[in-house]
């Protein structure tokens, strides 16, 4: 991008029509940070429907303490695999768990409080506005 070339990407307009969490989601998950990626409004809208679906999430949210059977696996997985992520500054890696997770959680049809709290807390670095919001709804 330069700003000679008129190809500039202004992120307070980014910011106002998506939000800044999408922002954050997509430049997270656009690629490793040493290699350079071309811009892609489409992959942007996807970010933010991605986000659209973890607010979504309360719709099937259920009472549980503990992590179901069906996501305990996927869940320890995933801690283990985000910290890492983060740890390595893989960021593009972490975002694609997530949303593999709210797929696994979709197709079930449901999350319970304990899944979503960890869910919540993962994903806060990339999103935290977000998950911020929500973790003010889950906690009345």
């Amino acid at each position: 991008m330069s700003k000679s070339k008129g190809n500039v990407v202004n992120p307070d307009e980014i910011v106002a029509e998506f939000g800044a969490d999408a922002f954050r989601t997509y430049e997270m998950f656009i690629g490793p940070f040493d290699q350079s990626t071309p811009w892609s409004m489409e992959s942007l809208r996807g970010c933010a429907k991605f986000l659209d679906r973890v607010w979504n999430l309360t719709e099937i949210l259920v009472p549980g303490n503990e992590y179901s059977k069906d996501f305990e696996k996927m869940m320890h997985k995933a801690i283990k695999k985000v910290s890492s992520d983060y740890e390595e500054m893989k960021f593009n890696t972490a975002v694609s768990t997530f949303m593999t997770m709210v797929n696994e959680f979709y197709k079930l049809k449901r999350i319970n409080t304990a899944e979503f709290n960890t869910f919540l807390i993962l994903l806060n670095p990339i999103a935290p506005h977000i998950t911020e919001e929500l973790f003010g709804k889950i906690r009345k």
